[in-house]
């Protein structure tokens, strides 16, 4: 009995893995020894499995944190894209409607600047037609004489630049004073007004012709010498005097040389009028 004991126990030993009992004899220590080896092999061999199961798993699961990262990352990049774009909307709407209402400004500026533009021009025709009724004799419509003598020296300068001779011609208006004694002063009105008209008639349209003052006008000739100038008025003179309504003038003439300006011009050809009527009295 008492060996089967040991058996028994030997046996539970084996079946549990421990280590046996003092009192086993050598022959059965050995088969004890024996299977618990066997048993710790496989043991170790599913721990090992299962660690390498376990460290793979943590693989995984580093792997899905990973993963779970980025996704969040994604989401909020693509919420802060969101808000990005949201904001960019709103912006360009705003700006939009900030360009509309500048267009509609500019639309509001360009047709106030269209009538100004009509103003303008309504203004600057007024100012002409002021400037040439402050520049024209009311009574025969020829140049004054201020304005006259400005516009002598753009014809002036203008002969100079380009070479082109210039003549003046001094008309004084024989019998005037007469005709005002005999037959008042709006004969005499209507005589400076004939006379004016028939100079401008054998006239090109750009000659200057401009009232000195009274009875005294002057006619400026570009391109023309003074010879060619003097018969032209010849033949103007003999026209006017075989005309009853018409007075005869006195003719003197003056063409441009270096270092001249208009009021010398207008003096010799004064003195050549003068020098004229001396002639006709002595003839």
């Amino acid at each position: 009995m008492a060996v089967h004991g040991t058996e028994a126990e030997a046996e539970a030993a084996q079946g549990s893995g421990a280590t046996p009992p003092e009192d086993v004899p050598d022959a059965q220590v050995g088969q004890f020894d024996q299977k618990p080896l066997g048993i710790r092999h496989r043991r170790d061999e599913m721990a090992g499995r299962r660690d390498r199961a376990a460290r793979k798993r943590d693989q995984r699961a580093v792997q899905r944190d990973l993963e779970a990262d980025i996704a969040d990352q994604t989401v909020l990049d693509l919420e802060v894209r969101t808000l990005r774009v949201q904001e960019l909307r709103e912006r360009g709407q705003s700006g939009r409607q900030r360009a509309a209402r500048s267009r509609e400004r500019a639309k509001r500026d360009r047709t106030l600047a269209g009538v100004d533009r009509a103003f303008g021009a309504g203004d600057r025709q007024e100012s002409k037609q002021d400037r040439e009724f402050a520049a024209t004799d009311e009574l025969t419509g020829a140049r004054r004489r201020g304005v006259g003598l400005e516009d002598l020296q753009r014809e002036i300068d203008r002969a100079r630049r380009t070479g082109e001779t210039l003549v003046a011609a001094y008309v004084d208006v024989d019998g005037l004073k007469a005709v005002n004694d005999e037959h008042g002063h709006q004969a005499g009105d209507e005589l400076l007004r004939n006379i004016v008209a028939r100079l401008r008639r054998d006239m090109r349209p750009y000659d200057l012709l401009m009232r000195l003052g009274g009875d005294e006008f002057l006619c400026v000739l570009s391109g023309v010498d003074a010879d060619e100038a003097r018969r032209r008025f010849e033949r103007l003179g003999t026209e006017l005097r075989a005309d009853p309504t018409v007075r005869s003038v006195s003719i003197g003439l003056g063409e441009l040389r270096d270092g001249e300006g208009p009021q010398e011009l207008v003096n010799r050809a004064d003195q050549d009028l003068l020098a004229g009527r001396a002639r006709s009295r002595r003839a």
